[in-house]
């Protein structure tokens, strides 16, 4: 179950990227792979074909339009980042892309950590999604699909990430406690000087002891 569980989860990349192609203009250069974009929308295509035939309720051809703007959309996008590579300007070649709902005028706290990427873009497009079924099913079905992929796809790229600087911060404390160890620092109290342990007797006795 684990190990269908861990299959599931890798292959929600792929329906999620079919709509990070059209939403993002952005998309890091390696998540971009050609071939991965050619197998995708390629074997969505092949479905959409075959399926046309005794499904006229289906009306898939949007979906085969929607498939071919996609990929030409993110062959494009990865000859930009080539481009933009080469004018110096950087970009994490996995970076999931900007959404384009992160308006600057968004409370702060929406904007931070991805939050309308994790969670707005995929709400956005099952809405549009359920919103086409009357048009076409088959393309409103996997809008709707890959909106959960999207999703689902985010959630994980996002605890890997927090999970990374955890142990990241993690590992700078324990070095720290390893430096401490083999580099005690002295006690302060051993540094100062003495303020002088009461030894004999004090003048108060004295006096009374031997009185002038």
């Amino acid at each position: 179950m684990l190990q269908n569980y861990a299959i599931a989860k890798w292959l929600t990349q792929f329906p999620a990227l079919t709509l990070m192609v059209l939403l993002r203009r952005d998309i890091g250069y390696r998540l971009l792979n050609v071939g991965v974009l050619t197998a995708v929308f390629g074997l969505l295509a092949v479905v959409t074909v075959l399926a046309t035939p005794g499904n006229e309720a289906a009306n898939t051809t949007p979906l085969l339009i929607f498939a071919g703007i996609g990929y030409f959309n993110g062959i494009a996008q990865k000859i930009r980042r080539w481009r933009s590579m080469n004018r110096g300007i950087v970009i994490h070649s996995y970076y999931l892309g900007s959404s384009p709902f992160a308006f600057p005028w968004l409370p702060h706290f929406m904007l931070r950590n991805r939050r309308v990427a994790r969670y707005g873009d995929p709400i956005i497009c099952a809405i549009i999604g359920v919103a086409l079924f009357p048009f076409s099913h088959a393309l409103s079905i996997w809008i709707t699909l890959s909106a959960f992929c999207l999703r689902a796809y985010e959630h994980q790229i996002f605890q890997r990430e927090l999970h990374r600087g955890f142990d990241f911060e993690d590992s700078i404390i324990e070095a720290e406690i390893v430096i401490e160890q083999q580099n005690p620092t002295p006690n302060s109290s051993q540094n100062q000087e003495s303020s002088g342990i009461p030894s004999g007797l004090g003048e108060d006795i004295k006096t009374k002891i031997h009185p002038k």
